[in-house]
């Protein structure tokens, strides 16, 4: 009986002895997995501090990029212009009481009746003339685009607003002069994808006032012709095409400008897409008596406006007058 005691009592401390090893296991794997946890958890947590740091830091890198994109542009001897002079002004650029010239050249032909014939791409070629002294501030080729230029005043400096198009892209830089370092300096302040920072009123203002001049002339003087024309000439496909395609470049010019204007500020939302459509329409066909009067309307409206002020900055609008006038020409919807 003490023998079956004896034993009884050694089993159960094998046993206790067993649990209290399991249960110390047990304990031991339960802080492992415990540490394990929350060495993932603080590597996740690295880890995503780590991916916002460098989110912040990619979106400092393009903001940059696209705001403060700034360059010196100094004097240099241009080798070889591209073929046809595509736009030229004359202001006073450096404030020394002497015009220079801005030119803009484009490597591409015209037609017999004056309209270029575009490649896929072209060689786009923008400088500043002061004296022997040339800038170009943009050289280079422009693949299934364009480029075009405008004058605006920043804080009362004036400034040259250059928009290139590509595919689908637009970048739009402005070019000042610092008499400090005796260049242009370059800003880019608008790309397509940074639609946030778009708003831009001295800009806008002058790629509207440039796609009015454009505007006026191809639907007054460049219109002309159709209105007097003949039934003779109208209904020949030749002749009619010589003169609709000049109205029809002009338009297509300002569109480009209504455009970047409208990206740039909301206010100034102008279109030409019906006009257009309709003078693709007449290169094709024939204009009928509708369409007729519609362009002498268009060409009326525009012969009669005089106002000087087609925008009023200090309200950031249209004017009113002539904003009734677009509308009434399925201008502005």
């Amino acid at each position: 009986m003490r023998k079956l005691l004896l034993g009884s009592v050694c089993l159960i401390g094998m046993l206790s002895g067993c649990t209290d090893q399991t249960n110390a296991d047990q304990t031991n794997e339960i802080n492992e997995l415990k540490k394990q946890i929350e060495q993932i958890s603080s590597e996740k947590d690295a880890f995503v501090n780590t991916l916002e740091e460098e989110k912040k830091a990619l979106e400092l890198d393009l903001n940059q990029q696209v705001n403060n994109d700034y360059s010196m542009i100094v004097a240099k001897d241009i080798e070889k212009y591209p073929q046809t002079l595509y736009k030229t002004t004359t202001l006073d650029m450096d404030g020394d009481g002497e015009e220079e010239v801005i030119e803009l050249h484009v490597n591409a032909g015209k037609t017999e009746n004056g309209v270029f014939a575009w490649d896929d791409g072209q060689t786009w070629l923008l400088v500043v003339k002061d004296g022997e002294k040339t800038y170009p501030l943009f050289d280079d080729f422009v693949q299934l685009g364009s480029i075009d230029f405008s004058i605006a005043r920043f804080d009362g400096k004036l400034g040259i607003v250059m928009i290139m198009r590509s595919h689908s892209d637009r970048i739009v830089q402005k070019f000042t002069y610092d008499k400090k370092e005796n260049g242009y300096q370059k800003e880019t302040f608008y790309k397509k994808e940074n639609t946030n920072d778009q708003y831009n009123e001295p800009a806008s203002y002058a790629f509207f006032d440039d796609a009015y001049k454009l505007m006026d002339m191809a639907f007054t003087t460049k219109m002309l012709p159709v209105l007097e024309a003949s039934e003779n000439t109208l209904q020949g496909n030749e002749e009619r095409r010589v003169i609709i395609e000049p109205i029809l470049e002009g338009a297509y010019n300002a569109e480009r400008l209504l455009e970047m204007a409208a990206e740039l500020n909301r206010e100034l939302n102008v279109s030409l897409d019906s006009t257009i459509n309709m003078l693709n329409q007449l290169i094709n066909k024939p204009p009928t008596a509708d369409q007729m009067n519609q362009l002498q309307s268009i060409h009326d409206v525009f012969k009669d406006i005089e106002t000087e002020d087609i925008i009023m900055k200090e309200e950031n609008r249209i004017h009113p007058e002539i904003r009734e006038k677009f509308q009434r020409l399925d201008f502005i919807q």
